[in-house]
């Protein structure tokens, strides 16, 4: 398999997955430059503690050109690192809502017509429950009404194969998501109160993680929640929180990879990729060379690796794209 094909079908996650990465590489960056401003400052007001704290600032900005104001007093001096982790916390939290979110809506609109998308995109948020409250299954029922064969054959087994795939957990994954979901909106209507509905998830959670094996690699911990009282947070849970997005991106990928409207979906990828530079159309007589042209052919178009190269090609042909 060449190195540089995706492990995902759609383009919407291979972007999310890089995005992931990229915005959790951003967020530690800023923890670390945090936690290290946080100790200097308060070190050094310590050292000096009749300095106003105009001059503490003076002293740490001097040169430095900052683009909006700081208060050092809020931020160093009156708040200890737990109340800076709750923040990181949040900032994770919505991070990966709003990138699951932006996932689904643009999957959904690869795969379904105008009237489905956002209520297929919402479904994706949810587990299953009965058939009034059927969640994610009844988007994977509509869009592999019409299964394409093909794509059964030589794409699915790939995908499914994914480490991160979490085919046979998807409820209690869901229900991890729904949980932070439901978190993440209290912060933004609801003053981050915690409601009812938080407690049953959090409850359900609890329920999932103490099954034998578990159904999450990592249990949360789960901080204790008051109803009607500020929601509190555990950094380490919303880090899990992150892997809980990325595995369902990756599950939902594999299921909705083998729709007949996803096969449509690659082939305008490819016919796109082949529109742009002639030296797709036009491909070298040489066995080797000609499969060796195929495969950067499929990285350009981000394919993942088909089970029979073979096979793909004559599909290839059967739909003029070579």
């Amino acid at each position: 398999m060449a190195s540089s094909k995706p492990a995902f079908f759609f383009s919407a996650t291979q972007s999310v997955d890089d995005r992931l990465g990229a915005a959790f590489t951003f967020i530690w960056a800023n923890y670390a430059g945090l936690r290290e401003f946080w100790w200097q400052v308060r070190g050094f007001k310590q050292q000096f503690p009749e300095l106003h704290i105009k001059e503490v600032e003076k002293k740490f900005l001097s040169g430095l050109p900052i683009p909006g104001g700081i208060d050092f007093k809020k931020a160093f001096l009156n708040s200890d690192w737990a109340a800076h982790e709750q923040e990181f916390s949040k900032w994770l939290i919505f991070e990966c809502c709003t990138l699951y979110e932006g996932w689904a809506e643009k999957v959904c609109h690869d795969l379904f017509s105008k009237s489905k998308r956002d209520s297929h995109a919402k479904s994706l948020q949810f587990p299953f429950v009965d058939a009034a409250n059927p969640g994610y299954k009844s988007v994977i029922t509509d869009a592999n009404s019409q299964v394409s064969t093909f794509m059964q054959q030589e794409l699915l087994p790939t995908l499914k194969a994914s480490k991160l795939n979490c085919w046979d957990q998807m409820d209690a994954h869901l229900t991890a998501y729904s949980y932070f979901k439901k978190c993440r909106n209290s912060i933004i209507h609801s003053d981050g109160l915690c409601t009812q509905s938080i407690l049953d998830l959090q409850v359900k959670i609890a329920l999932e993680q103490s099954k034998k094996p578990s159904p999450f690699k990592n249990n949360f911990s789960l901080p204790v929640q008051v109803l009607n009282q500020k929601i509190t947070f555990d950094l380490r849970d919303c880090i899990l929180f992150g892997t809980i997005a990325r595995k369902l991106i990756c599950t939902l990928d594999a299921a909705l990879s083998v729709a007949s409207k996803s096969e449509v979906v690659m082939e305008n990828r490819l016919r796109n990729l082949s529109s742009k530079k002639d030296k797709w159309k036009s491909l070298p007589s040489d066995p080797l060379r000609y499969e060796q042209r195929i495969h950067r052919m499929l990285s350009a178009a981000k394919i993942p690796e088909p089970q029979n190269l073979v096979n793909f090609i004559g599909w290839m042909k059967g739909k003029k794209l070579i």
